[in-house]
């Protein structure tokens, strides 16, 4: 009879440690947190596909479920989104935001709601609303570096600008870091035009330009696809070879080019390196409790010299991953 008791006691314990309910010292194991995160993208396409990408891979490595929405960068939409996403009551919001005055707004209401809003390439206005952190790259650093790898290559050019979004914090900021530094270096900037992020009005800004016969040496496109609508500008022209053709972005197609000749050299950051870091912050403030306020994405000059040192944008794979916890790691510890 004892022995049954105790074969049964023995059963009972381990049914019990089996379901997680006994530890040493007879408490309760605590329950795996369970993390839902919603993030608003203003496209779903080129950069942002690499970035939603990334994100929903170590989103599904960590286990952390996800809600996306698309703002089609229309501030409506992007509010709407916010709100929507408030009911649902995740455990954070993400937001690439149209504007520093909307992601303003998204705060003030995520912070009613009581649910942490983090914003990653956008601005925000000043206001009561706050956000936890912002994830995005060191738009100065940005500027300063155009105008910095200009000067060391062609000093004393003339060089034109094809902007992405005028108007927007970001854009705004390399703007003026640019200009401020490109005056300081002896450079002049002899035009800045808004090319709206699309291929078909760079293409027709660089044709204006040429056919206005304003000199400039040296052209500059705020990403891949206003690089290749300046690339074609310029090779209807005839003067490929003669202007100078560079990009910020660093995409697949920006290498392409590089490799065939037709743009002399980008600023290189990966999209999916970047949704790698996003998620990863939101992780780190979901189970810590807390995150660098100010987290910026790494970036490097490339030229047809050193195309072996370039980031991929094609971050959702394990190597990367393991990249960007340590690249991460590196900046909680700053």
């Amino acid at each position: 009879m004892k022995r049954g008791i105790r074969i049964g006691a023995a059963v009972m314990i381990l049914l019990l440690a089996c379901s997680g309910l006994v530890m040493a010292g007879g408490q309760k194991e605590p329950a795996k947190k369970e993390f839902t995160f919603a993030y608003v993208m203003p496209w779903a396409v080129t950069w942002y596909a690499y970035l939603g990408d990334a994100f929903e891979y170590a989103a599904k490595q960590y286990g952390v479920k996800t809600m996306r929405a698309i703002s089609e960068y229309n501030q409506n939409k992007e509010i709407a989104a916010i709100e929507d996403f408030i009911v649902k009551a995740p455990t954070l919001i993400g937001l690439g935001s149209v504007s520093g005055d909307s992601a303003q707004l998204a705060a003030q209401k995520c912070n009613a709601a009581k649910i942490p809003l983090f914003i990653e390439n956008s601005a925000l206005a000043e206001g009561p609303g706050k956000v936890v952190a912002d994830l995005e790259f060191d738009w100065k650093g940005l500027g300063r570096m155009m105008a910095d790898v200009t000067a060391k290559n062609w000093p004393k050019a003339k060089v034109f600008v094809v902007t992405g979004v005028i108007g927007t914090g970001p854009i705004d900021m390399l703007l003026e870091t640019f200009q401020s530094r490109a005056k300081e270096l002896g450079l002049t900037v002899v035009g800045v035009q808004n090319g709206e992020y699309k291929q078909e009005t760079a293409l027709k800004i660089t044709q204006d330009l040429i056919q206005s016969g304003r000199e400039f040496d040296v052209i500059w496109g705020n990403d891949a696809g206003m690089g290749q609508g300046i690339i074609q500008g310029i090779k209807e022209a005839g003067l490929l070879g003669k202007k100078v053709i560079l990009t910020t972005n660093g995409s697949p197609m920006c290498m392409d080019s590089i490799a065939k000749g037709e743009l002399d050299g980008t600023i290189n950051y990966s999209p999916g390196f970047h949704g790698l870091l996003y998620f990863l912050a939101m992780h780190e403030f979901a189970s810590k409790g807390k995150v660098p306020s100010l987290i910026y994405l790494p970036m490097k000059y490339i030229t047809k010299a050193n195309m072996k040192d370039a980031m991929l944008w094609e971050a959702a794979n394990p190597e990367q991953l393991k990249m960007a916890e340590e690249y991460f790691r590196a900046q909680v510890k700053k």
